[in-house]
Protein backbone atom coordinates (compact mmCIF):
# COMPACT_ATOMS: atom_id res chain seq x y z
CA UNK A 1 0.00 0.00 0.00
CA UNK A 2 1.39 3.50 -0.99
CA UNK A 3 1.86 6.52 1.33
CA UNK A 4 -1.03 8.52 -0.21
CA UNK A 5 -3.34 5.61 0.24
CA UNK A 6 -2.29 5.30 3.92
CA UNK A 7 -2.91 9.03 4.44
CA UNK A 8 -6.31 8.80 2.78
CA UNK A 9 -7.23 5.88 4.99
CA UNK A 10 -6.09 7.83 8.12
CA UNK A 11 -8.15 10.90 7.10
CA UNK A 12 -11.15 8.70 6.51
CA UNK A 13 -10.74 7.10 9.94
CA UNK A 14 -10.42 10.53 11.48
CA UNK A 15 -13.59 11.76 9.77
CA UNK A 16 -15.49 8.68 10.84
CA UNK A 17 -14.30 9.14 14.41
CA UNK A 18 -15.16 12.82 14.26
CA UNK A 19 -18.62 12.09 12.91
CA UNK A 20 -19.23 9.58 15.68
CA UNK A 21 -18.14 12.16 18.27
CA UNK A 22 -20.30 14.76 16.52
CA UNK A 23 -23.26 12.44 16.65
CA UNK A 24 -22.60 11.93 20.37
CA UNK A 25 -22.48 15.67 21.05
CA UNK A 26 -25.59 16.21 18.94
CA UNK A 27 -27.29 13.54 20.95
CA UNK A 28 -26.29 15.22 24.21
CA UNK A 29 -27.45 18.65 22.91
CA UNK A 30 -30.72 17.04 21.83
CA UNK A 31 -31.21 15.66 25.32
CA UNK A 32 -30.58 19.14 26.87
CA UNK A 33 -32.99 20.66 24.40
CA UNK A 34 -35.58 18.05 25.34
CA UNK A 35 -34.99 18.65 29.05
CA UNK A 36 -35.32 22.42 28.56
CA UNK A 37 -38.52 21.92 26.61
CA UNK A 38 -39.83 19.66 29.28
CA UNK A 39 -39.01 22.34 31.84
CA UNK A 40 -40.99 24.88 29.85
CA UNK A 41 -37.98 26.70 28.76
CA UNK A 42 -38.92 26.62 25.10
CA UNK A 43 -36.78 29.42 23.91
CA UNK A 44 -33.67 28.05 25.50
CA UNK A 45 -34.43 24.65 24.04
CA UNK A 46 -34.72 26.19 20.54
CA UNK A 47 -31.57 28.22 21.09
CA UNK A 48 -29.68 25.13 22.18
CA UNK A 49 -31.01 23.24 19.20
CA UNK A 50 -30.00 25.95 16.76
CA UNK A 51 -26.63 26.63 18.32
CA UNK A 52 -25.51 23.20 19.34
CA UNK A 53 -27.32 21.06 16.82
CA UNK A 54 -28.36 22.88 13.69
CA UNK A 55 -25.55 25.38 13.30
CA UNK A 56 -22.79 23.21 14.67
CA UNK A 57 -23.98 20.09 12.89
CA UNK A 58 -24.27 21.91 9.64
CA UNK A 59 -20.83 23.48 9.98
CA UNK A 60 -19.07 20.39 11.23
CA UNK A 61 -20.92 17.98 8.98
CA UNK A 62 -20.43 20.16 5.96
CA UNK A 63 -16.71 20.36 6.71
CA UNK A 64 -16.53 16.60 7.07
CA UNK A 65 -18.58 16.04 3.92
CA UNK A 66 -16.49 18.58 2.02
CA UNK A 67 -13.33 16.88 3.16
CA UNK A 68 -14.83 13.51 2.26
CA UNK A 69 -15.93 14.90 -1.12
CA UNK A 70 -12.48 16.28 -1.74
CA UNK A 71 -10.97 12.96 -0.76
CA UNK A 72 -13.43 11.10 -3.00
CA UNK A 73 -12.74 13.52 -5.80
CA UNK A 74 -9.05 12.95 -5.38
CA UNK A 75 -9.70 9.21 -5.16
CA UNK A 76 -11.83 9.36 -8.28
CA UNK A 77 -9.10 11.34 -10.03
CA UNK A 78 -6.49 8.89 -9.01
CA UNK A 79 -8.82 6.05 -10.00
CA UNK A 80 -9.42 7.67 -13.36
CA UNK A 81 -5.71 8.07 -13.87
CA UNK A 82 -5.18 4.45 -12.89
CA UNK A 83 -8.09 3.40 -15.06
CA UNK A 84 -6.70 5.38 -17.99
CA UNK A 85 -3.30 3.85 -17.43
CA UNK A 86 -4.88 0.45 -17.14
CA UNK A 87 -6.86 1.09 -20.30
CA UNK A 88 -3.69 2.10 -22.10
CA UNK A 89 -1.99 -1.05 -20.90
CA UNK A 90 -5.03 -3.09 -21.85
CA UNK A 91 -5.04 -1.44 -25.25
CA UNK A 92 -1.39 -2.33 -25.83
CA UNK A 93 -2.02 -5.81 -24.55
CA UNK A 94 -5.04 -6.19 -26.82
CA UNK A 95 -3.08 -4.79 -29.75
CA UNK A 96 -0.23 -7.17 -28.97
CA UNK A 97 -2.66 -10.07 -28.62
CA UNK A 98 -4.30 -9.09 -31.88
CA UNK A 99 -0.92 -8.96 -33.59
CA UNK A 100 0.01 -12.33 -32.07
CA UNK A 101 -3.38 -13.71 -33.11
CA UNK A 102 -2.91 -12.38 -36.64
CA UNK A 103 0.56 -13.91 -36.82
CA UNK A 104 -0.78 -17.18 -35.44
CA UNK A 105 -3.63 -17.04 -37.95
CA UNK A 106 -1.17 -16.53 -40.77
CA UNK A 107 1.00 -19.35 -39.48
CA UNK A 108 -2.03 -21.61 -39.00
CA UNK A 109 -3.34 -20.63 -42.43
CA UNK A 110 0.06 -21.38 -43.95
CA UNK A 111 0.29 -24.73 -42.20
CA UNK A 112 -3.33 -25.55 -43.05
CA UNK A 113 -2.80 -24.49 -46.62
CA UNK A 114 0.35 -26.54 -46.78
CA UNK A 115 -1.39 -29.56 -45.28
CA UNK A 116 -4.40 -29.21 -47.62
CA UNK A 117 -2.96 -27.87 -50.85
CA UNK A 118 -0.39 -30.67 -51.34
CA UNK A 119 -2.78 -33.61 -50.88
CA UNK A 120 -5.53 -31.81 -52.80
CA UNK A 121 -3.02 -31.08 -55.56
CA UNK A 122 -1.97 -34.71 -55.57
CA UNK A 123 -5.61 -35.77 -55.76
CA UNK A 124 -6.19 -33.38 -58.67
CA UNK A 125 -3.10 -34.72 -60.47
CA UNK A 126 -4.26 -38.28 -59.81
CA UNK A 127 -7.75 -37.52 -61.18
CA UNK A 128 -6.23 -35.94 -64.29
CA UNK A 129 -3.90 -38.92 -64.77
CA UNK A 130 -6.80 -41.36 -64.45
CA UNK A 131 -8.74 -39.21 -66.91
CA UNK A 132 -5.87 -39.59 -69.38
CA UNK A 133 -6.00 -43.36 -68.94
CA UNK A 134 -2.87 -43.67 -66.77
CA UNK A 135 -4.39 -46.23 -64.42
CA UNK A 136 -0.99 -47.13 -62.97
CA UNK A 137 -0.76 -43.65 -61.36
CA UNK A 138 -0.73 -43.66 -57.54
CA UNK A 139 -0.95 -40.82 -55.00
CA UNK A 140 2.15 -40.65 -52.79
CA UNK A 141 0.54 -39.38 -49.57
CA UNK A 142 0.63 -41.28 -46.29
CA UNK A 143 -1.40 -38.97 -44.06
CA UNK A 144 -3.61 -40.37 -41.32
CA UNK A 145 -6.37 -37.79 -41.65
CA UNK A 146 -9.38 -37.73 -43.93
CA UNK A 147 -7.26 -36.72 -46.92
CA UNK A 148 -4.92 -39.64 -46.27
CA UNK A 149 -7.90 -42.00 -46.19
CA UNK A 150 -9.17 -40.40 -49.40
CA UNK A 151 -5.76 -40.91 -51.03
CA UNK A 152 -5.78 -44.57 -49.97
CA UNK A 153 -9.29 -45.02 -51.38
CA UNK A 154 -8.18 -43.30 -54.58
CA UNK A 155 -5.18 -45.63 -54.95
CA UNK A 156 -7.40 -48.65 -54.27
CA UNK A 157 -9.86 -47.44 -56.91
CA UNK A 158 -7.05 -46.87 -59.43
CA UNK A 159 -5.61 -50.33 -58.69
CA UNK A 160 -9.04 -51.89 -59.17
CA UNK A 161 -9.54 -50.02 -62.44
CA UNK A 162 -6.08 -51.03 -63.62
CA UNK A 163 -6.76 -54.67 -62.74
CA UNK A 164 -10.07 -54.56 -64.59
CA UNK A 165 -8.41 -52.93 -67.60
CA UNK A 166 -5.65 -55.55 -67.58
CA UNK A 167 -8.24 -58.31 -67.43
CA UNK A 168 -10.16 -56.68 -70.27
CA UNK A 169 -6.97 -56.30 -72.32
CA UNK A 170 -6.05 -59.90 -71.59
CA UNK A 171 -9.56 -61.02 -72.52
CA UNK A 172 -9.41 -58.95 -75.71
CA UNK A 173 -5.97 -60.33 -76.56
CA UNK A 174 -7.23 -63.85 -75.87
CA UNK A 175 -10.30 -63.16 -77.98
CA UNK A 176 -8.11 -61.80 -80.76
CA UNK A 177 -5.91 -64.89 -80.51
CA UNK A 178 -8.99 -67.09 -80.64
CA UNK A 179 -10.37 -65.15 -83.59
CA UNK A 180 -6.98 -65.36 -85.31
CA UNK A 181 -6.77 -69.07 -84.51
CA UNK A 182 -10.34 -69.67 -85.67
CA UNK A 183 -9.68 -67.63 -88.80
CA UNK A 184 -6.56 -69.66 -89.45
CA UNK A 185 -8.49 -72.86 -88.77
CA UNK A 186 -11.25 -71.75 -91.13
CA UNK A 187 -8.68 -70.83 -93.74
CA UNK A 188 -6.95 -74.18 -93.21
CA UNK A 189 -10.30 -75.98 -93.31
CA UNK A 190 -11.19 -74.13 -96.49
CA UNK A 191 -7.81 -75.02 -97.95
CA UNK A 192 -8.32 -78.63 -96.89
CA UNK A 193 -11.74 -78.63 -98.52
CA UNK A 194 -10.19 -77.18 -101.65
CA UNK A 195 -7.43 -79.78 -101.53
CA UNK A 196 -9.95 -82.54 -100.84
CA UNK A 197 -12.04 -81.42 -103.76
CA UNK A 198 -8.94 -81.38 -105.94
CA UNK A 199 -7.95 -84.79 -104.56
CA UNK A 200 -11.46 -86.08 -105.14
CA UNK A 201 -11.29 -85.06 -108.77
CA UNK A 202 -7.78 -86.47 -109.06
CA UNK A 203 -8.87 -89.57 -107.14
CA UNK A 204 -11.72 -90.24 -109.55
CA UNK A 205 -9.42 -89.65 -112.48
CA UNK A 206 -6.78 -91.98 -111.02
CA UNK A 207 -9.38 -94.65 -110.24
CA UNK A 208 -10.71 -94.42 -113.76
CA UNK A 209 -7.21 -94.71 -115.16
CA UNK A 210 -6.18 -97.55 -112.83
CA UNK A 211 -9.35 -99.53 -113.49
CA UNK A 212 -9.34 -98.88 -117.23
CA UNK A 213 -5.97 -100.56 -117.72
CA UNK A 214 -6.83 -103.97 -116.16
CA UNK A 215 -10.34 -103.87 -117.68
CA UNK A 216 -8.86 -103.27 -121.13
CA UNK A 217 -6.39 -106.06 -120.53
CA UNK A 218 -9.18 -108.39 -119.40
CA UNK A 219 -11.23 -107.62 -122.47
CA UNK A 220 -8.23 -108.09 -124.72
CA UNK A 221 -7.30 -111.39 -123.10
CA UNK A 222 -10.90 -112.58 -123.44
CA UNK A 223 -11.15 -111.51 -127.10
CA UNK A 224 -7.95 -113.26 -128.21
CA UNK A 225 -9.22 -116.88 -127.94
CA UNK A 226 -12.56 -115.85 -129.48
CA UNK A 227 -11.01 -114.74 -132.74
CA UNK A 228 -10.69 -116.98 -135.82
CA UNK A 229 -12.62 -119.97 -134.57
CA UNK A 230 -11.54 -122.57 -132.07
CA UNK A 231 -8.08 -122.66 -130.50
CA UNK A 232 -6.03 -125.31 -128.73
CA UNK A 233 -6.66 -125.84 -125.05
CA UNK A 234 -3.28 -124.34 -124.17
CA UNK A 235 -4.30 -121.02 -125.74
CA UNK A 236 -7.50 -120.92 -123.70
CA UNK A 237 -5.63 -121.89 -120.52
CA UNK A 238 -3.00 -119.21 -121.09
CA UNK A 239 -5.69 -116.58 -121.69
CA UNK A 240 -7.59 -117.62 -118.56
CA UNK A 241 -4.42 -117.46 -116.47
CA UNK A 242 -3.74 -113.94 -117.67
CA UNK A 243 -7.37 -113.03 -116.96
CA UNK A 244 -7.02 -114.42 -113.42
CA UNK A 245 -3.80 -112.41 -112.94
CA UNK A 246 -5.47 -109.21 -114.11
CA UNK A 247 -8.48 -109.97 -111.89
CA UNK A 248 -6.21 -110.38 -108.89
CA UNK A 249 -4.56 -107.03 -109.65
CA UNK A 250 -8.01 -105.43 -109.91
CA UNK A 251 -9.05 -107.09 -106.66
CA UNK A 252 -5.97 -105.73 -104.91
CA UNK A 253 -6.65 -102.28 -106.31
CA UNK A 254 -10.27 -102.38 -105.18
CA UNK A 255 -9.23 -103.62 -101.75
CA UNK A 256 -6.75 -100.76 -101.43
CA UNK A 257 -9.39 -98.26 -102.54
CA UNK A 258 -11.89 -99.62 -100.04
CA UNK A 259 -9.25 -99.47 -97.31
CA UNK A 260 -8.43 -95.84 -98.11
CA UNK A 261 -12.11 -94.97 -98.26
CA UNK A 262 -12.67 -96.50 -94.83
CA UNK A 263 -9.61 -94.70 -93.49
CA UNK A 264 -11.07 -91.40 -94.69
CA UNK A 265 -14.29 -92.07 -92.77
CA UNK A 266 -12.36 -93.53 -89.81
CA UNK A 267 -14.41 -96.73 -89.83
CA UNK A 268 -11.46 -99.13 -89.68
CA UNK A 269 -11.51 -100.83 -86.32
CA UNK A 270 -8.29 -100.89 -84.33
CA UNK A 271 -7.79 -103.12 -81.31
CA UNK A 272 -4.54 -101.96 -79.72
CA UNK A 273 -3.02 -104.32 -77.18
CA UNK A 274 0.30 -104.55 -75.39
CA UNK A 275 2.11 -106.95 -77.68
CA UNK A 276 5.64 -108.00 -78.67
CA UNK A 277 6.93 -106.05 -81.67
CA UNK A 278 9.55 -108.76 -82.36
CA UNK A 279 6.76 -111.22 -83.15
CA UNK A 280 5.02 -108.72 -85.46
CA UNK A 281 8.27 -108.01 -87.33
CA UNK A 282 9.07 -111.74 -87.60
CA UNK A 283 5.68 -112.48 -89.16
CA UNK A 284 6.06 -109.53 -91.56
CA UNK A 285 9.51 -110.83 -92.58
CA UNK A 286 8.01 -114.30 -93.16
CA UNK A 287 5.30 -112.89 -95.45
CA UNK A 288 7.90 -110.75 -97.21
CA UNK A 289 10.06 -113.78 -97.90
CA UNK A 290 7.11 -115.43 -99.64
CA UNK A 291 6.66 -112.34 -101.83
CA UNK A 292 10.40 -112.16 -102.56
CA UNK A 293 10.84 -115.75 -103.78
CA UNK A 294 9.60 -115.01 -107.29
CA UNK A 295 12.46 -112.53 -107.81
CA UNK A 296 15.08 -114.63 -106.03
CA UNK A 297 15.40 -111.93 -103.39
CA UNK A 298 16.15 -112.68 -99.77
CA UNK A 299 15.33 -110.61 -96.69
CA UNK A 300 18.23 -110.21 -94.30
CA UNK A 301 16.86 -109.44 -90.85
CA UNK A 302 19.02 -108.26 -87.97
CA UNK A 303 17.38 -107.50 -84.60
CA UNK A 304 17.32 -108.79 -81.05
CA UNK A 305 14.96 -111.62 -80.12
CA UNK A 306 14.04 -110.51 -76.60
CA UNK A 307 10.55 -108.92 -76.46
CA UNK A 308 10.01 -105.28 -77.37
CA UNK A 309 6.63 -104.34 -75.97
CA UNK A 310 4.44 -101.88 -77.86
CA UNK A 311 0.77 -100.94 -77.77
CA UNK A 312 -0.51 -101.80 -81.23
CA UNK A 313 -3.03 -103.59 -83.36
CA UNK A 314 -0.69 -106.37 -84.41
CA UNK A 315 -2.46 -107.23 -87.68
CA UNK A 316 -2.64 -103.62 -88.89
CA UNK A 317 0.98 -102.85 -87.96
CA UNK A 318 2.12 -106.07 -89.64
CA UNK A 319 0.23 -105.01 -92.79
CA UNK A 320 2.15 -101.71 -92.87
CA UNK A 321 5.50 -103.54 -92.58
CA UNK A 322 4.54 -106.06 -95.28
CA UNK A 323 3.61 -103.17 -97.61
CA UNK A 324 7.02 -101.59 -97.04
CA UNK A 325 8.82 -104.91 -97.62
CA UNK A 326 6.79 -105.57 -100.76
CA UNK A 327 7.61 -102.11 -102.08
CA UNK A 328 11.33 -102.68 -101.42
CA UNK A 329 11.17 -106.12 -103.14
CA UNK A 330 9.48 -104.67 -106.25
CA UNK A 331 12.18 -102.07 -106.83
CA UNK A 332 15.20 -104.27 -105.95
CA UNK A 333 17.25 -105.90 -108.72
CA UNK A 334 16.87 -109.64 -109.01
CA UNK A 335 19.09 -111.52 -106.58
CA UNK A 336 19.90 -108.55 -104.35
CA UNK A 337 18.78 -108.77 -100.71
CA UNK A 338 16.49 -106.44 -98.77
CA UNK A 339 17.83 -105.58 -95.33
CA UNK A 340 15.66 -105.12 -92.23
CA UNK A 341 17.00 -104.06 -88.84
CA UNK A 342 15.37 -103.02 -85.56
CA UNK A 343 16.82 -101.13 -82.60
CA UNK A 344 15.41 -99.40 -79.51
CA UNK A 345 16.39 -95.91 -78.36
CA UNK A 346 14.73 -92.97 -76.61
CA UNK A 347 11.63 -95.02 -75.81
CA UNK A 348 10.98 -95.87 -79.48
CA UNK A 349 11.50 -98.93 -81.61
CA UNK A 350 13.24 -98.08 -84.90
CA UNK A 351 12.59 -100.42 -87.84
CA UNK A 352 14.76 -99.80 -90.92
CA UNK A 353 14.04 -101.38 -94.32
CA UNK A 354 16.75 -100.82 -96.94
CA UNK A 355 16.96 -101.98 -100.53
CA UNK A 356 19.71 -101.58 -103.13
CA UNK A 357 17.44 -100.82 -106.01
CA UNK A 358 16.65 -98.02 -108.43
CA UNK A 359 16.50 -95.24 -105.88
CA UNK A 360 14.22 -92.20 -106.00
CA UNK A 361 15.16 -88.74 -107.29
CA UNK A 362 15.29 -86.07 -104.59
CA UNK A 363 12.47 -84.05 -106.15
CA UNK A 364 10.14 -87.07 -106.03
CA UNK A 365 10.76 -88.05 -102.37
CA UNK A 366 8.15 -85.59 -100.92
CA UNK A 367 5.49 -87.20 -103.17
CA UNK A 368 6.13 -90.89 -102.53
CA UNK A 369 3.47 -91.11 -99.77
CA UNK A 370 0.79 -89.51 -101.95
CA UNK A 371 -1.98 -91.70 -103.34
CA UNK A 372 -1.48 -93.18 -106.80
CA UNK A 373 1.98 -91.69 -107.04
CA UNK A 374 4.46 -93.85 -108.88
CA UNK A 375 7.99 -93.09 -109.94
CA UNK A 376 8.43 -91.22 -113.21
CA UNK A 377 11.43 -93.27 -114.36
CA UNK A 378 10.69 -95.90 -117.06
CA UNK A 379 11.84 -98.78 -114.84
CA UNK A 380 9.67 -97.62 -111.95
CA UNK A 381 6.60 -97.10 -114.10
CA UNK A 382 6.87 -100.68 -115.41
CA UNK A 383 6.57 -102.12 -111.90
CA UNK A 384 3.11 -103.52 -111.02
CA UNK A 385 1.06 -101.71 -108.39
CA UNK A 386 -1.50 -98.97 -107.86
CA UNK A 387 0.65 -96.41 -106.03
CA UNK A 388 -1.48 -96.73 -102.88
CA UNK A 389 0.78 -98.94 -100.76
CA UNK A 390 3.00 -96.27 -99.19
CA UNK A 391 0.00 -94.03 -98.48
CA UNK A 392 -1.70 -96.92 -96.64
CA UNK A 393 1.49 -97.80 -94.75
CA UNK A 394 1.98 -94.18 -93.65
CA UNK A 395 -1.61 -93.96 -92.43
CA UNK A 396 -1.29 -97.21 -90.45
CA UNK A 397 1.99 -96.15 -88.81
CA UNK A 398 0.61 -92.75 -87.83
CA UNK A 399 -2.44 -94.47 -86.32
CA UNK A 400 0.01 -96.16 -83.97
CA UNK A 401 1.43 -92.73 -82.96
CA UNK A 402 4.49 -93.57 -85.03
CA UNK A 403 6.54 -91.83 -87.71
CA UNK A 404 7.70 -92.93 -91.13
CA UNK A 405 10.48 -91.35 -93.17
CA UNK A 406 12.14 -92.19 -96.47
CA UNK A 407 15.59 -91.39 -97.81
CA UNK A 408 16.99 -92.46 -101.15
CA UNK A 409 19.81 -92.03 -103.63
CA UNK A 410 19.28 -92.69 -107.32
CA UNK A 411 20.93 -95.91 -108.46
CA UNK A 412 22.12 -96.74 -104.95
CA UNK A 413 19.52 -97.39 -102.26
CA UNK A 414 16.17 -96.53 -100.72
CA UNK A 415 15.72 -96.64 -96.95
CA UNK A 416 12.44 -96.41 -95.02
CA UNK A 417 12.52 -95.86 -91.24
CA UNK A 418 9.52 -96.55 -88.99
CA UNK A 419 9.54 -95.33 -85.36
CA UNK A 420 6.96 -96.79 -82.96
CA UNK A 421 6.70 -95.72 -79.28
CA UNK A 422 7.39 -98.51 -76.81
CA UNK A 423 4.91 -99.45 -74.08
CA UNK A 424 5.53 -98.82 -70.38
CA UNK A 425 7.95 -101.43 -69.09
CA UNK A 426 6.05 -101.67 -65.79
CA UNK A 427 2.74 -102.38 -67.49
CA UNK A 428 1.56 -105.97 -67.21
CA UNK A 429 1.20 -107.68 -70.61
CA UNK A 430 -2.32 -108.33 -71.82
CA UNK A 431 -2.80 -111.85 -73.16
CA UNK A 432 -6.27 -111.07 -74.57
CA UNK A 433 -5.13 -109.71 -77.94
CA UNK A 434 -8.49 -110.11 -79.74
CA UNK A 435 -9.45 -111.63 -83.06
CA UNK A 436 -7.51 -109.22 -85.24
CA UNK A 437 -4.10 -109.79 -83.61
CA UNK A 438 -1.58 -112.44 -84.48
CA UNK A 439 -0.60 -115.24 -82.13
CA UNK A 440 2.04 -113.84 -79.81
CA UNK A 441 3.36 -117.25 -78.84
CA UNK A 442 4.58 -118.03 -82.33
CA UNK A 443 8.35 -118.43 -82.27
CA UNK A 444 10.07 -115.57 -84.14
CA UNK A 445 11.90 -116.46 -87.29
CA UNK A 446 15.02 -114.32 -87.44
CA UNK A 447 17.80 -114.40 -89.98
CA UNK A 448 20.98 -112.56 -89.21
CA UNK A 449 23.59 -111.82 -91.79
CA UNK A 450 25.66 -108.98 -93.09
CA UNK A 451 23.84 -106.34 -95.06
Amino acid sequence: MGTSEQEDEGDEIFRVTRMRALYGEIGKAALRAVDLRNQGRQEEAISVFRRDIENRFDAEFENILEAARRDEAEEVGRTEIQAEALWRRLTWIIVALILVAVVLCFVAAFLLTRSLVRPIGLLIQGAEAIGRGELDHRIDFDGHDELGVLAQRFNAMAANQEDQRNRLLAARADLERQVTARTAELAAANQRLTDLDRLRVQFLADISHELRTPLTALRGEAEIPLRHGSKPEAVYRDALERIVTQSLEMSRLVDDLVFLSRSETDTIRFEPRRTDLVTIVADAVHDGEILARANAISIKADYRTDPIWVTADAQQLKQALVILLDNAIKYSPRGRPVNLSMTVSDGHARITIRDKGLGIPAEEIPKVFERFYRGRSPKASRQPGSGLGLAIAKWLVEKHQGEITLTSEVGSFTEVVVRIPCADANEAPDDNFGANTIASRKKPRVKTSAA
